[in-house]
C-alpha cells in the first residue's frame, strides 16, 4: 500500500488544486505513470506515479483545494485490505458502534427517521458553499466521492442536469481561481489610477525589424533604461512598507490557454536586445506548454502587458501585487500625425497605459514616467 499526497511545488505552497486526474479508481498504475495535474498559486505540474499497482481509492476530487501532504489517493494490490481497515479504524475513532446502512436499506431508514438530519450529510466545504449560493437542498444530491461525500462536481453535475437548453456550468481551474485572488487583492489593496498618452512608434518599429528582433524586446530594453532612472516604480509596497529594487525583473503578462501568466525576466537590465528576443521567446514557449517553474514566475519587480497583436487600442491594466506599476501597450496603428508642426505624414501609432499605486505613486510621477519612456521610444538607441 502506497499513499499519495499532496506534493509542495514550491518553498511558499501550501495548498493544491486537483486540476484532473489521469487514471480511473480500480485502473492499474505503472511506476512513472502520470497520475493527477496539480496546479498551485504559480504553476501547474504533473504528479507521477511513485509505484506500481492499483489505485485502489482517490480521495482528492478534481476541482478541490487540498493542503500540502494531505492524502489524497491510495496505490496497492487487489489483495490488500487497507481501505476496510483504514474505513474500520476512521469509524471506531469517531466512536462509531453502529454498523453503516447499505444502499439498498437507505429509503426504509428514511422512512424510519424522517428527513435526514443536515449534519449528517457528508460534503466538501467547496460543495457546502456552492449549494448556499444555488440554493440547493444537500439531501437531493447524491454524492460521489468517498463515503457518499457530496463534491464540487456532485454540485456541478445537478446543476447542469437541471437546465441545460439554458445554461452550463464552467469548472473554474486552479489557475483562473489564482487569477481571481489576485485580482482581488490588486483591486482592494491598492488605489489604482491610469494615465494614458499616444506614442509614436514609427522608428522604434523599423529598427526593431532591421535587427531582426520582436517591438516588445525593444520596448523591455527601453522601459529598463526608464525603470533605472525613476527607480520610484521599480518597488514593491507590501504590508506599509516600500521596497524599491536595485535589479530589475520584468513580468511578461502571457496569454496562454490556460489563462494568465506572467514570467519573469530575470536581471533584465543587464541584458542586451537579443538576450531579451531570446528570453521572451523561451518564456513565452515555455509557458504555452506548461512548463514554467516556480522560479521563472516569482519576483518580478515590475509588469508589462502587450496587446498589440489584438483589437486593443488602450485599456487599464490591474497591478500584478506587491508591485506598484505596470505599463500596459495597445495595438500600433498606422495614422496620419502632424510633424515638425506643419507637416502631415503616416506614422506608426500606439497608446501606452501607466497603472500606479496611487498610495506610494503621484500622478505627477506617472507623467514623468510616461514622458520619460515616450522620449526612448520616438528617439530609440537600442545598444
Amino acid at each position: 500500500m502506497y499513499e499519495i499526497r499532496m506534493p509542495k511545488f514550491g518553498l511558499t505552497m501550501e495548498k493544491g488544486y486537483i486540476e484532473r486526474w489521469f487514471k480511473k479508481e480500480g485502473e492499474f498504475v505503472n511506476k512513472g505513470d502520470s497520475l493527477l495535474e496539480v496546479s498551485s498559486d504559480k504553476i501547474t505540474n504533473e504528479v507521477i506515479s511513485p509505484v506500481s499497482g492499483i489505485l485502489l481509492e482517490i480521495l482528492g476530487q478534481e476541482g478541490d483545494e487540498y493542503p500540502v501532504g494531505q492524502i489524497i489517493a491510495v496505490i496497492g494490490d487487489k489483495n490488500e485490505e487497507f481501505l476496510l481497515e483504514r474505513r474500520q479504524g476512521k469509524e471506531k475513532s469517531e466512536g462509531s458502534l453502529t454498523k453503516q446502512p447499505q444502499s439498498q436499506d437507505i429509503e426504509s431508514t428514511k422512512k424510519m427517521t424522517g428527513p435526514i438530519n443536515k449534519s449528517d450529510i457528508k460534503a466538501s466545504p467547496l460543495a457546502k458553499k456552492m449549494a448556499k449560493e444555488y440554493g440547493i437542498t444537500l439531501s437531493q444530491i447524491p454524492g460521489s466521492g468517498p463515503g457518499g461525500r457530496i463534491t464540487r462536481e456532485d454540485i456541478l453535475s445537478f446543476l447542469n442536469k437541471q437546465k441545460t437548453e439554458d445554461f452550463k456550468i464552467i469548472k473554474l481551474s486552479g489557475l483562473r481561481k489564482t487569477i481571481i485572488e489576485r485580482l482581488s487583492q490588486s483591486f482592494h489593496q491598492a488605489i489604482t489610477l491610469t494615465n494614458s498618452t499616444e506614442v509614436d512608434f514609427t522608428q522604434l518599429k523599423n529598427q526593431t525589424k532591421d535587427r531582426r528582433v520582436s517591438i516588445t524586446s525593444g520596448i523591455i530594453f527601453l522601459l529598463c533604461k526608464t525603470l533605472l532612472t525613476l527607480k520610484q516604480f521599480n518597488s514593491h509596497f507590501e504590508k506599509g512598507v516600500l521596497k524599491e529594487y536595485n535589479i530589475i525583473n520584468i513580468g511578461l503578462a502571457t496569454d496562454t490557454e490556460r489563462g494568465l501568466v506572467v514570467p519573469v525576466i530575470k536581471n533584465a537590465h543587464k541584458l542586451g536586445l537579443n538576450e531579451i528576443q531570446e528570453s521572451i521567446k523561451n518564456l513565452s514557449d515555455r509557458a504555452k506548454a506548461n512548463k514554467l517553474t516556480e522560479s521563472e514566475l516569482t519576483h518580478s519587480t515590475f509588469t508589462i502587458t502587450n496587446l498589440g497583436k489584438m483589437r486593443t487600442d488602450f485599456f487599464t491594466p490591474v497591478l500584478n501585487p506587491p508591485e506598484v506599476a505596470i505599463l500596459g501597450v495597445g495595438r500600433i496603428i498606422k495614422k496620419p500625425c502632424v510633424i515638425d508642426e506643419d507637416k502631415i505624414a503616416i506614422r506608426d501609432m500606439a497608446y501606452l497605459s501607466l497603472s500606479y499605486d496611487h498610495r506610494v505613486i503621484d500622478g505627477a510621477d506617472a507623467a514623468r514616467f510616461l514622458d520619460l519612456i515616450v522620449q526612448y521610444i520616438e528617439k530609440p538607441k537600442l545598444k
